[in-house]
């Protein structure tokens, strides 16, 4: 295999970000992106069309079909619409969604509209790791015996093992000074990658999570990349990569400052 940018090598980054390469082939794309600048900047665009589409397309299943729409559908010759659509009037829908389900419906496609119409299901169970990482908080944040898998006066096992599980060496960093008392942590999946998890906790019971997974920024030579905040209503994070591996800082989205404590993790982890 070459770095030569060919429609094959476009295929396999692909799937590098879908994580459905095997280690071994996985290791020779990281090995190809940190040699070769124009593959690094390919996996960067692939990266991000694939943010941008997942947001356009999330965006555009979450909204209610109009009643109309629905009748359509369901006069369509075998065709059903699923028992989970609403029938309550929201004229919010996006254009594209109505003129994608007329344009099957028109040209008798059935079976692709039926794909289609279970797209939501198939979304659900594959969103993005840290959508995953959100939800993953969502529960165990709410933990107090269980918050973590493996206690923090087990730290040097933890170390050891998610380190092996992972593939990331880390060192479990020390936020006592910005008010974190570290609490153990434990393995999750994301993205079908295992993800580290370290729990933390504030003076007043609130967690904060320091989660990492293999893939990194090939560029990041110097140190971190830039430290971008993101979203997730209830929960925020702060997310950045090194050459290695890329981090989130996820907590509660009011009360704590979640870019010092990912500014200061990402020195010492």
């Amino acid at each position: 295999m070459t770095g030569k940018l060919t429609p094959e090598m476009t295929d396999r980054l692909s799937a590098y970000l879908d994580g459905a390469l095997s280690e071994s082939e996985a290791a020779e794309i990281e090995a190809l992106i940190a040699k070769d600048a124009a593959m690094a900047d390919e996996l960067g665009a692939l990266s991000g069309a694939d943010a941008a589409i997942g947001s356009a397309f999330a965006a555009m299943l979450e909204a209610q079909v109009p009643p109309k729409l629905i009748r359509v559908i369901e006069e369509a010759p075998g065709i059903a619409a699923p028992a989970n659509v609403s029938r309550r009037p929201h004229w919010g829908m996006g254009t594209a969604a109505a003129a994608i389900a007329l344009l099957m419906i028109g040209a008798g496609a059935g079976s692709v509209l039926t794909r289609l119409l279970s797209a939501p299901v198939e979304v659900a169970a594959a969103p993005g790791w840290l959508d995953q990482v959100a939800d993953y908080h969502r529960v165990y944040a709410r933990e107090k015996r269980h918050l973590a898998e493996v206690p923090a006066t087990e730290a040097a096992h933890l170390e050891t093992w998610l380190a092996d599980t992972t593939g990331v060496s880390f060192a479990i960093p020390d936020l006592s000074r910005l008010g974190l008392t570290f609490q153990g942590g434990r393995l999750l999946v994301a993205a079908g990658k295992p993800v580290g998890q370290l729990m933390y906790t504030d003076s007043g019971g609130e967690v904060v999570a320091l989660c990492f997974i293999a893939g990194g920024d090939a560029a990041a030579d110097d140190g971190p990349t830039a430290f971008t905040v993101r979203d997730f209503g209830d929960i925020d994070m702060v997310v950045w990569k090194d050459r290695a591996a890329s981090y989130v800082v996820v907590g509660p989205a009011t009360g704590i400052d979640l870019d010092a404590i990912a500014r200061d993790a990402a020195v010492s982890i």
